[in-house]
């Protein structure tokens, strides 16, 4: 069986290295996949947010609610660690729930030419534009993966 990728079974050291950061990746996205779902629940049987339909893509908003007096807010979901809560990441466009960071994300979702861009997208994008960045309440609830404990940290 020469040249086999399965780890442990003549496969060579790179192809274990390979597999296991594979492994990472896959159980990383599950994990946060998971702390999105749990996240979403939160806010609608505790908070009483209601979910509004978007198409999510890989980069953005984890999740697009209205509040119980109708206002349109963004939840994005964390997983905390043992050392502690996990940071926003800070990607060139602005720290990620920043008003910058939110107004580059709904003018994507607008913006026909970019891959952000479907009808129900530019719907969000467009309300969120015109009510202005900075008046949208964005919600960071904070999930720890072993004990489903969840608390939640408003920017605005």
């Amino acid at each position: 069986m020469s040249g086999s990728t399965v780890c442990g079974t003549n496969g060579s050291p790179d192809d274990c290295v390979h597999q296991k950061q594979s492994m990472e990746g896959l159980q990383s996205r599950w994990q946060g996949d998971v702390g999105e779902s749990y996240a979403s629940e939160y806010v609608t049987n505790e908070l009483g947010w209601t979910a509004e339909f978007f198409d999510k893509m890989d980069h953005g908003f984890d999740g697009v609610f209205r509040t119980p007096g109708g206002k349109l807010a963004i939840m994005e979901s964390k997983l905390t660690t043992t050392s502690g809560k996990s940071a926003l990441g800070y990607p060139n466009i602005g720290r990620e729930g920043s008003v910058e960071w939110v107004r580059y994300y709904a003018e994507q979702m607008s913006d026909q030419n970019s891959s952000f861009y479907t009808s129900d997208n530019a719907k969000i994008g467009e309300e969120i534009l015109r009510v202005g960045p900075e008046n949208v309440p964005f919600l960071i609830v904070h999930v720890d993966p072993s004990t489903l404990r969840t608390d939640e940290t408003y920017l605005r």
